[in-house]
């Protein structure tokens, strides 16, 4: 199937020129600096699922005030995601080119086999602690905590892994100087 953006909506439009904003571009130029990013995101995102989770057991503040502190970080953490994957997995499969959506395939299916892994391991834990005499009550925090942590990996897996696959953008070349005249 071939696509084309002669279908596409002002939202697509708007949407693509968001997502390849060229302000963007310098902040994630290199390998280095997409691999700094994905692990801030990571991190961000590991503080934000503790400080959802903390506050059903812990009477502080502080897991709230890590939850919002983490969620300032990681909103625009996110943006840059997006910006340097050109809105890979945001947009809408009408506006992407054919290279693009066999990378997007690929990056769900990367994802996909990831998070299967960690779900199976996950199981295999739990059933194993059944086994070993803990029971379904002293399971039942650590079953929803674990729900919760794979849900997030499900949602945000794709993204780390689509912009780890990033290539650097090919250096342009020195331009052609004429020889001086003199």
């Amino acid at each position: 199937m071939t696509t084309t953006r002669s279908n596409a909506t002002r939202y697509d439009t708007w949407m693509l020129k968001t997502m390849n904003d060229a302000r963007t571009k310098r902040y994630h130029a290199t390998r280095r600096a997409r691999r700094r990013i994905v692990a801030a995101h990571l991190a961000a995102t590991a503080v934000a699922a503790a400080g959802m989770v903390t506050p059903l057991a812990v009477s502080s503040p502080w897991p709230l005030v890590a939850l919002l502190v983490a969620g300032l970080v990681w909103i625009p953490l996110m943006g840059l995601l997006n910006s340097m994957t050109r809105g890979l997995l945001e947009l809408r499969p009408r506006v992407l080119d054919e290279r693009q959506l066999a990378e997007r395939g690929t990056v769900h299916a990367l994802a996909y086999r990831i998070s299967s892994s960690v779900m199976a391991a996950a199981l295999l834990g739990f059933y194993a602690a059944w086994l070993a005499g803990a029971g379904l009550d002293a399971l039942a925090a650590p079953l929803a905590t674990a729900g919760f942590g794979l849900l997030v990996l499900h949602w945000l897996l794709p993204h780390w892994i689509a912009a780890l696959r990033v290539q650097d953008e090919p250096e342009d070349d020195e331009p052609w100087a004429a020889p001086d005249p003199t």
